[in-house]
């Protein structure tokens, strides 16, 4: 094992060199518990759950036990998961349009302040813009399938991802700029070495906030006027009183929300293993 100092002599002197000393390394144990830690604590939250219906003797209506909600799903297991998969096409599909088309509008309007000063005063109007009010339009105009609620999934999580853009691209170093301008590299040339990777942190960070708010805005255009869908299936349930399908439909829709945004953050933490945002220490974080 490394010490913090070690010692040397020369020409009669005894010199001292430090040495950075090694992280200490967990127990393959404990890594383990640390890796699984979050459904450590679910399945705490589930056990405690169970403990209160139970002790309690909570009526189902109000309150139903995991094991009601569990009995829940495997009386229509694959319908369940239909509905699932549904909602989370459409998050998805939602999620990429906007990140897509926010990109490239980010692009544009930090390169032109005609473009930010024409564009701006629309993406204050989306981001206050009540979007349940206009599912009904989307309806009208797409029909009940799945292009309204990837519409709305894209809508809710479009803002984030232009305005971190944006400000990722002009938070760039002057001199780098200058440097890459004095090497004769064009504006393109600049965009894709210099303002891209700088922007990097920023993109991805929106994402996580982006990423759960597609889920959110799939399943409030499920709510207004879906056909399928965890959020049809929510509303449906909530009509007959079935508390216990309606928490199965939260739970499903909080584990897509979690696992669209832990993917989010582990290709965050894989691209951005360069950036100080990652590191504690000098060693990479992980969540």
């Amino acid at each position: 094992m490394t010490t913090a100092a070690e010692t040397s002599s020369a020409g009669g002197r005894t010199l001292r060199k430090a040495v950075i000393p090694e992280p200490p390394r967990r127990h393959w144990l404990l890594s383990v518990l640390w890796s699984a830690r979050v459904w450590l604590l679910l399945v705490a939250t589930m056990a405690a759950w169970q403990a209160v219906t139970t002790l309690l003797d909570i009526p189902r209506y109000l309150l139903p036990s995991p094991a009601s909600v569990i009995a829940e799903f495997v009386e229509t297991p694959w319908f369940i998961v239909q509905a699932f998969l549904v909602t989370m096409l459409e998050s998805v599909a939602g999620f990429a349009i906007a990140a897509v088309i926010a990109f490239g509008l980010a692009v544009l309007m930090s390169r032109s302040a005609v473009v930010e000063d024409f564009v701006y005063p629309y993406l204050n109007i989306v981001r206050v813009m009540p979007i349940v009010a206009i599912v009904p339009l989307l309806i009208i105009w797409f029909g009940h399938g799945m292009t309204p609620m990837i519409i709305v999934a894209a809508l809710i999580a479009f803002f984030p991802i232009v305005v971190n853009t944006i400000l990722g691209l002009r938070s760039v170093d002057p001199d780098l700029v200058d440097l890459m301008r004095t090497l004769n590299a064009s504006e393109r040339q600049i965009l894709r070495k210099i303002r891209v990777p700088n922007a990097l942190p920023y993109v991805l960070s929106a994402f996580r906030i982006s990423a759960p708010g597609a889920v959110i805005g799939a399943l409030v255009g499920e709510f207004v006027g879906g056909a399928r869908g965890l959020g049809y299936l929510l509303v449906t349930a909530h009509g007959r009183i079935d508390t216990s399908s309606v928490f199965l439909m939260v739970v499903l829709s909080v584990l897509l929300g979690l696992v669209f945004f832990g993917l989010v953050v582990a290709i965050e933490r894989r691209a951005l293993r360069w950036h100080p945002s990652t590191l504690i220490n000098g060693q990479t974080v992980r969540s």
